[in-house]
This record gives C-alpha cells, sequence and structure tokens, in this order.
C-alpha cells in the first residue's frame, strides 16, 4: 500500500482543528494532500487503489487550467479526488460531518469505500454525515466530479464557460449528538424571518432546525441572542424543546428589536450578530452565529425600488466567479478584491450570474450593503423530464435556504433568458418554481431575466414572476446606443406599467482596439471583432441617461463587471472571452466605460 500524506501532516492539521475549535464546534479544513486524476477510475474508492502515480492538488481546484482560457472542445467529462484523513481524538463521542461548498457539475462521495451520496448541481454547498463509516486511524474520502452536459443538471446551456472540481472548500466538522442541523439542503439550519420592520421595532423569528443524533429523546433549549456591532445584547428569548431519537425538528422563537438600527444598503450597512445556541444538560451543545441586517424594501411602480422608506434606482453590475488563470477555483482573497473593484467603481447593487455564488461573496455584500438579486442556475433550455424538474426544485431549495439570512438578498432570479425554442414547454416548470419560492420565502419578490428573443416571443412566462427584468442591448446587438429608453418605455407599457428592470446592458471592448469614428460600424449587426474600448463607454453613457431617468426602472445592472470565460465565443481579439467587462478578467486594467460609471 502506498505511503499516506496525511499521516505527515496530522500534527499540523491537529493544531489547525486546535485553533478552530474555540466554540462548540469544531472545523478541520481538507485543503491540502488530495491525489487527483482529471480521467475515469475504476476502483479509485477503495482504500487499497494505487493513486501514486496521481497529481497532489490544493483545494480550491480546476482541471480547466490547462489552455487560458479554456478553448471550444475543453474537456467536460469526469475527474476523482482521494484525500487520507484522521480524526482528531478529541472528537470521539461526536457527530462528524463532510462538507462540500461546490464541485462541477455532479459529484459522487465515497468514504473508506462506502458510497454516501451524489450531488447534482454545480453550486451549491453540500454535506454528509460521515460518523457512521469512520474507520479507527486513518479514513479515506473519495471524490468523483464530472461536469459533463447532462438532461437531467442545470444548466443545460449558458454562454460561460462550465469548469470541473471541487473549487470551493471542503472541511470536516464535528457537533455534539444534538445539534443544529447540518443537513437540511447544506443550510445554516437556521432561518431569521422578517414579518415586520419598521424605524420603531423589528420582530423577528428565528425557525431552529434541531437534529438530535443521540440514543434516545433529548430535552433541550434553544437559546437566540441579538449582538449590536458593539457586542451589546439587544434582545434574546429561550424555549425549551423535546427532540426524537434520529429526528429533527423545527423550534420557532419570536423576539423583538426596539429602536433597531436599520441595515441601509451602502449608505449604512449595519449587522447584528443572532447567535443561536442549543442548550443540553445545562451545557451549550452547539452554537453558531448568523448574519442579521434589519430592513424593510419594496418595488414601487412609480418611485423604484424603496429601502426603508426611501426610493432609489438599484445601480448594479453582473458577476460571474472566473478569473484569469484559476477560472472558478478562486479564495476569499480573490472575492474580495472584486469587492473593492465594485464598491470603488460606486456600485450600490450586484446581479450574480447566473447561479449560487459563494457563501463568502453574499457575507460581503451584507457587510458592504451591496443589494444582490441572487439567481437559479436555470439558463436558455429546461427539460420537463421528473429528473429534471426534480433537479430544478432542489438547486432552487439549496439557493434559498443556504442564502435565506443574508439581508442583501432582495429578489431570488427563476432563470436567465429561458428561450422560446425549448424542447418542452418551460412555462409550467417556472410556475412551479414560482410556487416554491413563495412556499420557501414569501417575504422576497422574484424575477427572471429575459432576453429580447424571449421577451417578443415567449410572453406567456413575463407575468410569471413578480418583477419584470430585460437583458436589453441597443447598440450592441441591434439598433442604435440611444434606443434605451424607447426598449424600456415599449416593454413596461405592454406588460401592465408595473416596472422593470434592466438586468444586463453594455457592449464587448477590447483594451488593444481604439479609434474615435464609429461610422464603420453596421447598424443593427453584432459585431464579431471590431470592439473598441470607446464605442463601449458610448453605449454606456446613452443608457445610462436613458435608465437614470426613468424612475419606473427599479434598477439596471450593468453587463458585466470582468471579463469572463465562454468557450465558445470567438470574437473582438480574444477567443474564448466575453469582454464586454468594464475590468478586464485579470482584475488590472479598468476600461474607459468603468471610469464613466465611477464619475456617476
Amino acid at each position: 500500500m502506498m505511503m499516506r500524506p496525511a499521516l505527515r501532516f496530522f500534527c499540523g492539521l491537529a493544531a489547525v482543528v486546535a485553533a478552530l475549535s474555540a466554540g462548540p464546534r469544531a472545523v478541520m479544513p481538507l485543503d491540502t494532500g488530495w491525489r487527483f486524476q482529471r480521467s475515469e477510475s475504476a476502483g479509485a474508492p477503495s482504500r487499497d487503489f494505487d493513486d501514486s502515480a496521481w497529481q497532489t492538488v490544493r483545494i480550491p481546484h480546476t482541471w480547466n487550467t490547462d489552455t487560458n482560457p479554456p478553448a471550444a472542445g475543453y474537456y467536460r467529462g469526469p475527474g476523482w479526488y482521494r484525500k487520507w484523513f484522521q480524526v482528531p481524538a478529541q472528537w470521539k463521542g461526536r457527530r462528524i460531518f463532510a462538507r462540500f461548498e461546490a464541485a462541477s457539475l455532479v459529484a459522487r462521495v465515497f468514504l473508506n469505500g462506502k458510497e454516501l451520496g451524489e450531488h447534482k448541481g454545480g453550486f451549491a454547498a453540500f454535506c454528509y454525515e460521515i460518523t457512521p463509516h469512520l474507520a479507527a486511524g486513518e479514513n479515506l474520502l473519495a471524490v468523483r466530479v464530472d461536469n459533463s452536459r447532462r438532461e437531467d443538471v442545470i444548466p443545460l446551456n449558458g454562454d460561460f464557460t462550465i469548469y470541473g472540481g471541487l473549487y470551493r472548500p471542503v472541511t470536516l466538522i464535528a457537533v455534539a449528538p444534538v445539534s443544529i442541523a447540518m443537513t437540511d439542503y447544506a443550510s445554516p439550519g437556521v432561518l431569521l424571518q422578517q414579518p415586520e420592520v419598521s424605524s420603531d421595532r423589528a420582530r423577528v423569528t428565528a425557525v431552529v432546525n434541531v437534529s438530535n443524533g443521540a440514543g434516545g429523546p433529548r430535552k433541550i433549549e434553544v437559546a437566540v441572542t441579538v449582538l449590536n456591532a458593539d457586542g451589546r445584547r439587544v434582545a434574546s428569548e429561550r424555549q425549551n424543546a423535546e427532540v426524537p431519537a434520529g429526528e429533527t425538528r423545527p423550534v420557532r422563537l419570536g423576539f423583538q428589536i426596539d429602536k433597531p438600527h436599520l441595515w441601509n444598503g451602502v449608505a449604512d450597512p449595519y449587522l447584528y450578530t443572532a447567535r443561536i445556541e442549543l442548550i443540553d444538560g445545562g451545557k451549550v451543545a452547539d452554537s453558531i452565529d448568523q448574519p442579521l441586517g434589519v430592513r424593510s424594501f419594496r418595488f414601487d411602480p412609480a418611485r423604484g425600488f424603496v429601502l426603508n422608506g426611501r426610493a432609489q434606482q438599484i445601480r448594479g453590475v453582473c458577476r460571474h466567479q472566473d478569473w484569469d488563470r484559476v477560472g472558478w477555483a478562486i479564495g476569499e482573497p480573490e472575492q474580495e478584491t472584486d469587492m473593492r473593484l465594485i464598491r470603488e467603481m460606486g456600485a450600490t447593487g450586484i446581479r450574480l450570474a447566473h447561479y449560487q455564488h459563494a457563501d463568502h461573496f453574499y457575507r460581503l455584500a451584507d457587510r458592504y450593503g451591496l443589494v444582490v438579486w441572487a439567481e437559479l442556475a436555470l439558463v436558455d433550455f429546461v427539460r420537463a423530464t421528473p429528473e429534471a424538474r426534480e433537479n430544478v426544485r432542489q438547486q432552487l431549495t439549496e439557493l434559498i435556504r443556504q442564502n435565506f439570512n443574508h439581508p442583501s438578498i432582495v429578489m431570488w432570479s427563476l432563470f436567465n433568458e429561458i428561450s422560446p425554442k425549448n424542447q418542452d414547454d418551460p412555462v409550467p416548470i417556472v410556475q412551479d418554481l414560482e410556487q416554491l419560492d413563495k412556499a420557501e420565502d414569501p417575504w422576497r419578490p422574484t424575477t427572471g431575466a429575459h432576453s429580447k428573443e424571449g421577451i417578443e416571443n415567449l410572453p406567456r412566462l413575463v407575468p410569471v414572476p413578480d418583477l419584470l427584468a430585460h437583458n436589453a442591448y441597443p447598440g450592441w446587438y441591434f439598433g442604435k446606443p440611444g434606443d434605451m429608453g424607447a426598449v424600456i418605455d415599449q416593454w413596461n407599457s405592454a406588460f401592465g406599467s408595473k416596472g422593470i428592470m434592466i438586468s444586463e446592458y453594455g457592449a464587448g471592448a477590447s483594451i488593444r482596439q481604439h479609434q474615435q469614428d464609429f461610422s464603420n460600424r453596421v447598424e443593427g449587426r453584432p459585431p464579431r471583432d471590431w470592439h473598441p474600448e470607446e464605442y463601449q463607454a458610448l453605449v454606456h453613457e446613452k443608457a445610462y441617461a436613458a435608465i437614470q431617468a426613468r424612475p419606473q426602472v427599479f434598477g439596471s445592472f450593468v453587463w458585466n463587471m470582468f471579463d469572463f470565460a465562454a468557450a465558445n465565443r470567438n470574437e473582438g481579439d480574444e477567443p474564448a472571452i466575453n469582454d464586454k467587462g468594464l475590468v478586464t478578467r485579470d482584475r488590472k486594467v479598468r476600461k474607459d466605460a468603468y471610469f464613466f460609471s465611477n464619475s456617476n
């Protein structure tokens, strides 16, 4: 049997565990010492399998960086990861979970040869309890990840590169036998609902899912404490509950904050901390902290987006999680760089397209006050098979439950540019998603981004979500740069003058192409290789003026904040790149349109 690198690093890992075990929970990051092979590998789940010829990689990792950016025909298939680890002795008697922040697109997870489960979807976290399958001494975690296109897993299509791999962190988490649930769609196990918020008071309900992994029923106490930014307690509530063995039960606690300090977007992104504790036998058995931003908001057709009673237009950008050279395998420093550039430019909102982004980025939005459009990975096409519909519902449930507590999120997007040429009728599928969304979160509205083709030829879809949104590209894919006002007026009027969002607008721009005379542009024809940076700035100037003049526009989102990989594109002067970003893919060059947006 090969030498196992986990043993060499166990002492270092134990120190990491000790550093992360100050509270009732203990966390061990599994970021180093993984063995990887980009191919199918029969026998890889077995403890006796020889992986000595495989690469050694670090998580986060993707296998699609052999070319930069990945070109058309890039590898979409299986890859295997194997990691040896040893459970710390101080974890004895605890329940242990393996948590994956994301794996693209489908992951099958094995522990010591036993399959724990399969997760379908490349953007949400997923979590398995591994306690019953642990061996004494060393343990082997093996993961088969596959980014092949599948008819039963969204997205089925999309104008962006689908990277493969374990591209977000993997951790082991140890909790007490009775704990806050870890496997409720990998959510925090706590929902912080805000049924009533004003400057006088905020009523909040905490729904805490308590999981009993002990041998018999347990009587526990659930406590919620709200701390202000200075760490001072401003509200608290406790409730007793009895949970049968092997079951998970929700416990509801209502509390009130008098004269709350409101979360007020970029002007004042004030956050409380909600500390949820389970008390078992007089001791704190489990505890987690969740962000609590107290705010009210609505979308008013006459006034725009109204946050805490103040009307404003959301001035936003769209973002993909893609970076030069590393693709999707980015960490917290890259995410923080993105946020810094977005706020430096002056944006007040962000559309996180076209899928669920990392939890750390939603937390950054909470802290910096950006209003967030959160989106399901339903792009272009959808199938009506039972398997496909189940996956769409699963991914929407994950998106909502995992991110419910982020105050920055003010809407859930159910789709992007659903094509009227779908093989199956998409309208009943989206209607079902709308019902599911309202059952999961009746407080936030829904939306969906319509393409020009979709809004013209699939009008039955438009009334399904609460809010109308349109990806509009006058001056690029059709018409002239000055046509944005007519586009807004046409579609807002066509669907009842209930208000509209411009979910995408913009133009391509190469930092190597420059000219002031645009007379050689053919109007109404999408440019292929003609992408002068100055023309992008003109498109943005015209669109911005039209949007600003219309209060019926709730908000607008520039496409895109950063250039990103799109393997099937061949335009401008850089193949496999969508160059509509305001900043280059390496985050080094701000384009002219960035400075126009910054000045406004």
